[in-house]
């Protein structure tokens, strides 16, 4: 609302302008829309190339550019149309309404992991990890940094991971590590998949859908940035829990709070304290991974949208 409020504000302060925009067309056409005038211009890349806009006109035709785009140089100065307080109270009315598909797709895949998160099987999933590989930590941090980081891109999981520190903090102590590596993996691997999303609804979809394309475009490009930065985070922890394992006093918990005693002081390694991945648990693991790639392969090559990808979530609880 204070977004909305400085734009009002805006409106009184700032010129008012507008360029010509251009559109495409079901009946595979162009339409330019000025202030005071529409024109129909043959959809092709001629008719692009003639008016200053370097997009391939595939673009238009498989539907990837969406919403209007600007013409270079048709910039015209308008009258002022200051908006008022009913102007401001109207404005989320009506954001909602051009963009109710992405808002459903966003309340349909809260859901959906909503109920995946309730079955517990990423807790689950965690822990038997874990337990697996608690005597090849290295690779274990490497495995859960990449995992997390997976999430955070994918989906966007932020507070989701809390529930996995109850579960890390005591295993990594209890090896020899500090607070700061389980911190790590969690806080750190969820952070740099957000960073580098590749398909996370709440940043990449969103931002694609409001410029009006196709949130495939760049996918390579942010797979490749993924896997960059969450290499370079695994080094990182990797060098870190390893200075830490040599020399527990060059930790730097150790060096602001001084010896920090573990109150997990061995790892039990009896079979009868690891959890075993059931039957059930297995399935719904490989049924979310199945739902994003689905999603991904959908959009792909079956053109998906946000119809497409609202239905796969919502039929998938079920």
């Amino acid at each position: 609302m204070l977004v909305i409020i400085l734009a009002a504000i805006s409106t009184w302060l700032l010129p008012a302008g507008q360029y010509a925009k251009l559109s495409a067309t079901e009946e595979k056409t162009f339409v330019v829309t000025g202030p005071s005038s529409t024109a129909s211009l043959p959809l092709s890349q001629r008719t692009l190339d003639s008016l200053g806009i370097g997009i391939p006109v595939e673009k238009f035709l498989s539907g990837d550019i969406r919403k209007p785009v600007s013409i270079p140089g048709t910039y015209q100065s308008l009258e002022k149309h200051p908006q008022g307080f009913m102007e401001i109270l109207q404005a989320p009315i009506k954001g909602i309404m051009e963009s109710i598909d992405i808002i459903l797709f966003i309340l349909i895949i809260g859901g959906f992991m909503y109920v995946f998160n309730e079955t517990g099987a990423m807790v689950k999933g965690i822990s038997w990890l874990a337990a697996t590989m608690k005597n090849r930590m290295p690779l274990l941090i490497g495995i859960l940094t990449s995992a997390l980081s997976f999430f955070g891109a994918s989906y966007g999981m932020a507070e989701e991971a809390l529930v996995f520190y109850p579960i890390l903090v005591p295993l990594f102590l209890a090896a020899g590590y500090d607070l700061l590596v389980p911190l790590a993996i969690i806080f750190g691997g969820t952070s740099i998949g957000c960073i580098a999303s590749f398909s996370n609804p709440f940043s990449v979809i969103i931002a694609s859908n409001a410029a009006g394309i196709n949130w495939m475009d760049g996918l390579t490009e942010r797979l490749v940035l993924w896997v960059v930065v969450t290499a370079l985070l695994i080094w990182y922890i990797l060098r870190y829990a390893a200075r830490v394992k040599k020399d527990p006093t060059a930790s730097l918990v150790h060096r602001i709070d001084g010896p920090v005693a573990s109150p997990y002081p061995t790892i039990q390694n009896d079979a009868t304290t690891s959890p075993k991945l059931e039957l059930q648990t297995t399935l719904l693991l490989l049924i979310y991974l199945l739902t994003f790639l689905t999603m991904i392969v959908g959009v792909v090559f079956l053109k998906w949208w946000t119809v497409e990808m609202s239905t796969l979530f919502l039929g998938l609880p079920f």
